[in-house]
């Protein structure tokens, strides 16, 4: 192994680990995991005097006792991708167990799994629909006219939503017009007798939208005791639903206070 103690090759390790811990709160890791983590691969090198912050929007690693060194990364954008999680995982088991694998070499595959897709866009969608229609059969639209109108209306909203969130990053906004949209469908189809009420397909199709995983992974880091990134990421997930609630919200009082029934 190379020399321990060189700063060409400190610097290298901290780059590494940085970025390892970027791409696994890019994808929805939790912080104690991703804290963990750049630990570990910093602790296989010989360095055992490494501080890591990690909050949902920036990573600081530092050594408090030879140089100084520090590295800080910020973090713009998050989603949900456990399939990047479990290679993330997986590469870090595999660099911490074999010291002998250059740097570049690492660099390079970590590269290579941030450019992963797991599965198509069309396919994404599809499963998207396919499961906002089953959930709607669960609450009582299980006729076939409610089905395809749920599937139809989750993919459109889904697809709003990601045009959106390349637009403004603002998660809540994306939210917002996403649900309003699922409300105006969902209130026109009723309207023209194509299915018999907007509730199911309102339910069903906002499901894509709710930050169920991110409320959970809060609740974790709360749990772990990490109390910034816990709180962030809870309400981050509670203004998103409320969002969503808002957005329902007002197409329907609207719709009410037009004279329409419900």
């Amino acid at each position: 192994m190379e020399n321990e103690f060189s700063e060409a090759y400190k610097k290298s390790i901290l780059r590494l680990a940085l970025f390892l811990g970027e791409l696994m709160l890019i994808n929805g890791a939790e912080t104690f995991r991703v804290e963990d983590t750049i630990l570990r691969i910093c602790t296989s090198r010989g360095f055992n005097h490494i501080n890591v912050f990690a909050s949902p929007t920036v990573i600081i690693i530092a050594d408090y006792r030879f140089d100084g060194y520090s590295f800080m990364k910020t973090i713009k954008a998050r989603s949900i991708d456990l399939n990047k999680i479990s290679l993330l995982n997986n590469f870090s088991r595999k660099f911490v167990a074999n010291t002998d694998i250059p740097l570049v070499d690492a660099m390079r595959e970590l590269k290579d799994i941030s450019s992963v897709t797991c599965y198509s866009p069309k396919l994404t969608y599809l499963s998207t629909g396919l499961g906002s229609s089953f959930f709607a059969c669960l609450l009582g639209g299980n006729n076939i006219s409610n089905f395809i109108s749920t599937i139809i209306t989750s993919i459109l909203a889904v697809i709003l939503y990601k045009k959106i969130m390349k637009l403004s990053s603002i998660s809540a906004f994306s939210s917002l017009a996403a649900s309003t949209v699922i409300a105006s469908i969902g209130l026109i189809l009723t309207q023209l007798n194509i299915i018999a009420s907007p509730t199911t397909l309102i339910v069903g199709s906002i499901m894509p939208l709710l930050p169920g995983v991110s409320f959970i992974k809060g609740i974790r880091d709360l749990i772990s005791g990490d109390l910034i990134s816990g709180v962030a990421r809870s309400f981050d997930a509670c203004v998103t639903a409320v969002s969503i609630a808002c957005g329902v919200g007002i197409i329907l009082n609207m719709w009410i206070s037009l004279g329409g029934n419900l």
